[in-house]
């Protein structure tokens, strides 16, 4: 099971889900993104740039992967709000 949704709004806020059968990512209004494992209920607050630049730090890749079983779910969802978020950015909507 795979959701996506990406959505942005006029006053530049944007409205992000990344859903598996193992994780849920959000926005959550004014706190971010937020990380929800499926199961457990507790959420807790993510750092886009720290899993986008996670993979090119072998040492801390390493010691995340020990800890958390879906690491690399986690940078995939990241990397397809990066470009969601680049593609909206460089390419506004036109205004008729």
């Amino acid at each position: 099971m795979l959701r996506t949704e990406f959505q942005t709004y006029d006053d530049d806020s944007f409205y992000f889900l990344y859903v598996t059968d193992k994780i849920r990512i959000e926005t959550d209004g004014d706190s971010g993104l937020v990380l929800e494992h499926i199961g457990s209920f507790r959420q807790e607050p993510i750092d886009m740039n720290y899993y986008l630049n996670l993979p090119d730090d072998e040492a801390a890749y390493f010691q995340q992967s020990l800890v958390n079983s879906e690491l690399d779910t986690i940078i995939k969802g990241m990397n397809i709000l990066y470009v969601n978020l680049y593609w909206s950015l460089h390419n506004p909507p036109s205004k008729v």
